[in-house]
């Protein structure tokens, strides 16, 4: 079980993907892919009128809302709140998504460095193997700078 055919996928580890958005339609292929865990990163008004929350309930899947709308969101209460719910997957097969991925990877970079203690370049690598792209200038200059 590799690869699940979502928007800009990556799968870094044995039971963890990163993607961009997930459509409905993809949530049946997910369950039976294995997939018991989806944490969705996008802030309501991202997510019109699917309701990722019902639909990942119907497919037997644990569900977690944390959203992250930009740059001015990738803080150290963040960063935590998600090393939390990554906790609470218990290693289990997870999909973890935002819009096109690039928040995921921002969260996973910082979460490296400020709780995991990863140095900056090792950081951002770790970033740019779950989805950071656009969003690597902020993220290494919150690297620089230091939780907040």
């Amino acid at each position: 079980m590799t690869d699940l055919n979502l928007l800009n996928e990556k799968h870094p580890t044995e039971n963890l993907w990163t993607s961009g958005a997930v459509a409905p339609e993809q949530f049946a292929a997910l369950k039976d892919a294995g997939v018991k865990h989806v944490i969705n990163l996008r802030p309501r008004a991202e997510q019109g009128e699917f309701d990722e929350a019902a639909t990942a309930a119907s497919c037997g899947m644990a569900y977690a809302n944390l959203p992250i709308a930009g740059p001015h969101e990738l803080t150290l209460a963040n960063v935590k709140a998600f090393d939390k719910l990554l906790a609470e997957t218990g290693g289990g097969n997870t999909v973890v998504h935002c819009a096109s991925n690039n928040r995921v990877g921002a969260l996973f970079a910082l979460r490296a460095a400020w709780l995991q203690g990863a140095n900056a370049d090792d950081a951002l690598a770790i970033g740019r193997a779950h989805g950071l792209l656009a969003m690597e200038p902020a993220v290494a200059a919150l690297l620089d700078q230091g939780p907040a």
